[in-house]
């Protein structure tokens, strides 16, 4: 009985450590459309933005730090109809994962417009449909919640390198980055 505790803890562990890994293995987000990035005027979003962002260099991944950082202690993941807008959500708290990734997708463009990276950063709000081993899933969920899933894309234009966050897959299941269909 110890051995095979043993190799459960052991298995368990490896999913723990390789969680992202396995992730972008098994599920990948096809691409079907856009959003458009909605302006931050929220003064206690944009007062949390520069607190956060205060005497750091501003890169592309620190951009994404600070974005995640301020995504996930603001919002707290709602299967119930709520707000897309970064400017009431900052009030409200309570988004699914449209508003997840229009707030992450809005304070990385306050961010890249405040520090002047138009030439060297681009971010695009992406819609998504999820497909586990090439399995489109949205094909076996009826629920509305299900139609789609929002994740961003990031750009870096000097070395071309491509970044997915899916915001609220970072916040609840702690994966950083995610994969699409190519």
């Amino acid at each position: 009985m110890k051995k095979v505790l043993k190799i459960i803890g052991v298995l368990v562990l490896i999913l723990i450590l390789f969680r992202g890994t396995l992730f972008r293995w098994a599920i990948k987000y096809n691409e079907i459309g856009t959003r458009s990035e909605i302006k931050i005027t929220n003064k206690k979003l944009i007062e949390k933005i520069e607190s956060t962002s205060k005497n750091r260099k501003i890169d592309l991944n620190e951009v994404l730090q600070i974005a995640d950082k301020i995504t996930n202690e603001e919002l707290r993941f709602t299967m119930d109809k709520a707000s897309n807008d970064p400017n009431k959500l900052i009030d409200t708290n309570q988004a699914n994962c449209v508003g997840y990734s229009a707030m992450f997708n809005s304070i990385v463009n306050h961010l890249i417009r405040k520090n002047k990276l138009q030439n060297e950063i681009e971010a695009k709000h992406k819609i998504g449909q999820l497909e586990l081993f090439g399995i489109d899933l949205h094909q076996y969920l009826k629920s509305p919640f299900f139609k789609d899933h929002d994740f961003n894309e990031f750009r870096n234009k000097k070395t071309g390198e491509h970044i997915l966050i899916d915001p609220s897959v970072s916040d609840y299941l702690w994966i950083d980055r995610v994969a699409k269909i190519e």
